[in-house]
């Protein structure tokens, strides 16, 4: 090997991306434990996951800006991507904007962060956070962790509860883990 290639070698691997850690998304989403709340920074970032439009010929395409706090940025994807996914729960077919993220949540391997919506309404219905571990792993390590927090809704005009909860999902026979927040009452 020559010198200056070896040099340059060697140079590249010192650099901060090289050697990024994985990326801690714990503190990113903190605030869910609390009845999913947000926080400045989560806001700036659910916020700047995309917004949806429709062309003229029907097809969708994404606004994207993503806002993330400096020590995110190397650790998630540079684009959303647009999903239909069909909720066997609510049973319906919702749109989702989905994110590729790296690193890992509470020491648990993170997936994607999403946004399920419907773009009848373009209200927010699920915040996700999917997790590379079955459900049972997930519930050692998160477990009591979500409190509830009532929320009054300004259109329905009454209080709902809202709650981060785990949810079991199989994708293409892996078992894994959905961290969601929701309202589970109201």
């Amino acid at each position: 090997m020559k010198k200056p290639l070896l040099i340059g070698l060697f140079v590249s691997l010192l650099s901060p991306v090289a050697w990024a850690a994985p990326a801690d998304w714990s503190g990113l989403f903190k605030s869910w434990e609390k009845g999913c709340d947000t926080s400045p920074a989560l806001s700036a970032f659910i916020d700047s996951m995309g917004t949806v439009h429709t062309k003229a010929n029907g097809q969708f395409y994404l606004a994207q800006n993503i806002r993330l706090p400096a020590k995110y940025r190397n650790q998630a994807a540079q684009k959303v991507s647009f999903h239909k996914m069909y909720d066997e729960r609510e049973k319906y077919t919702f749109n989702q904007t989905r994110l590729s993220l790296k690193g890992h949540y509470y020491g648990l391997p993170v997936v994607h962060y999403s946004q399920t919506f419907l773009l009848e309404t373009a209200g927010v219905e699920y915040q996700r956070l999917l997790l590379d571990v079955p459900i049972e792993q997930a519930h050692r390590v998160l477990a009591h962790k979500y409190r509830p927090r009532k929320h009054f809704n300004l259109v329905l005009q009454t209080h709902e509860t809202l709650q981060a909860e785990l949810l079991p999902v199989n994708i293409n026979g892996k078992s894994q883990t959905v961290v969601e927040c929701r309202y589970i009452d109201g």
